[in-house]
């Protein structure tokens, strides 16, 4: 990258020479391409890794063997890989500077939707804690809590291969879409990858290599912030490459996918909790407590519930679906918002008034005891007391099965909405984990950035 053309500013974006696969070498590139790797787990990461030799996943979850050592494991392997598919020239380095523009067609229910941004490096900062003295803030802001996880494990991979496999997933806010018209410039053209994934997403990438296009891009950025979207915990880990590795300039700079916030295609789901391994758990004795800040309907099937759901939501209440083993399905609607401001009083009215705020403060850690150091325990052990479901495909079915098997109670959410994400990051707070899931993930492999 040329630092001298970069604007000393806090937001840096800036075109790299991406390595890309080649189909020539590797074949179907649908093959190749892989979700992110936290959810590839299990079965599903030979299931993945077996679609090709190529696929990238080899290198995002390559696994630990009976042996192991510090010369030679799972992290070696996948920097001897990746330097394999570099020399035979799977990757190839493409000859131009540039921005890469990433699409993603899909379905929500019976909406069809496309999403789109480009994808460059940005310059690493530590996240934004205040707003400066004078003027408006530019940098990185976070928008949740993330679950303690181990980076180590990501480090490893990141010294060994020096290799950015995936992008970090940020949104920005440019409301007159100066930058989306650049790239709806490009997009006129024939794309360079157009592959549908096996989520049944078409993933198409263009190119932007344009100079004055590319600078354009680069000044218009600078004087925003951007709001990490998915990716806390790989921008921390690059965050600590790149202390670990002063002299190194391109470990200041991240690969991201950008993405207006004013996109029509920027969809946020609901992720639901499925409530588990409580002592003396009693539905009726938690109904009981649930009625005294929530008015409580009761319905005989999933979709009268989802459908009073929605319909609160869209005249601005907060409320929860709950279905227990007593097999019934209820609507829960907060009857007085202010009940929040003696529980969180040092939190600002958009954190405090959000409703999975309202879930774990008044629900699960007031009534059911689930505190956030009882919501740590879960996640280290790997059973817990809280399971997070994402609001898609089977997802609703399957948390109902586990409740009518062995889990106690699921509470099903109304997604977060994007201005809410907006409104707590700006105040430089963070909603509790798993507030948000933007839907479609951001798949791995389209672009790879050497450091």
């Amino acid at each position: 990258m040329e630092a001298s053309s970069i604007l000393p500013t806090m937001v840096k974006a800036v075109p790299f020479r991406a390595y890309r696969y080649d189909p020539g070498v590797v074949g179907d590139l649908s093959k190749a391409v892989a979700p992110p790797y936290d959810v590839i787990k299990g079965k599903k990461v030979d299931e993945i890794q077996s679609l090709s030799p190529y696929n990238v996943a080899w290198i995002t979850k390559n696994k630990p063997q009976e042996g192991d050592a510090d010369k030679e494991n799972q992290y070696t392997r996948a920097k001897h890989l990746i330097e394999k598919w570099m020399k035979e020239g799977a990757l190839k380095r493409d000859e131009k500077e540039a921005f890469y523009i990433y699409g993603q067609n899909f379905d929500v229910g019976d909406r069809e939707l496309f999403r789109f941004g480009f994808i460059g490096l940005l310059e690493l900062e530590e996240f934004g804690k205040k707003a400066p003295e004078s003027g408006s803030f530019t940098g990185v802001l976070q928008h949740e809590e993330t679950l303690p996880k181990d980076i180590q494990d990501r480090l490893n991979l990141y010294t060994q291969t020096h290799v950015q496999d995936g992008q970090i997933f940020v949104i920005y806010p440019d409301h007159e879409g100066k930058v989306d018209r650049i790239l709806e410039k490009y997009m006129k053209k024939k794309p360079v990858i157009d592959v549908y994934d096996a989520d049944g997403v078409r993933d198409r990438l263009w190119i932007v290599d344009g100079a004055k296009d590319v600078e354009s891009i680069t000044r218009t950025m600078a004087d925003k912030y951007v709001i990490i979207a998915d990716g806390h915990h790989r921008y921390k880990t690059a965050l600590a490459f790149r202390d670990e590795n002063p002299k190194n300039e391109s470990a200041k700079y991240r690969m991201m996918a950008f993405v207006n916030m004013a996109n029509t295609g920027l969809v946020i789901l609901p992720t639901h909790r499925v409530v588990q391994n409580l002592e003396g758990f009693k539905p009726r004795d938690l109904l009981k407590k649930i009625g005294r800040d929530f008015e409580m309907a009761e319905y005989k099937t999933k979709s009268g519930m989802f459908k009073r759901m929605e319909k609160l939501f869209e005249e601005g209440k907060h409320a929860f679906g709950l279905f227990m083993n007593d097999r019934k399905f209820y609507c829960l609607t907060l009857k007085d918002e202010s009940v929040m401001d003696s529980i969180l009083p040092d939190r600002s009215p958009q954190l405090r008034y959000l409703d999975v705020s309202i879930l774990h403060s008044l629900i699960l850690d007031r009534i059911l005891g689930i505190d956030k150091e009882k919501l740590l325990h879960g996640t280290m052990t790997g059973g817990g007391y809280v399971v997070y479901i994402k609001g898609i495909g089977d997802a609703v079915d399957e948390s109902i099965e586990s409740v009518k098997k062995d889990a106690q109670a699921v509470f099903f959410m109304n997604p977060t909405r994007i201005g809410e994400v907006e409104a707590v990051a700006r105040n430089f707070e963070c909603m509790p984990q798993k507030s948000t899931f933007f839907h479609p993930k951001v798949w791995t492999g389209f672009t790879f950035n050497k450091v």
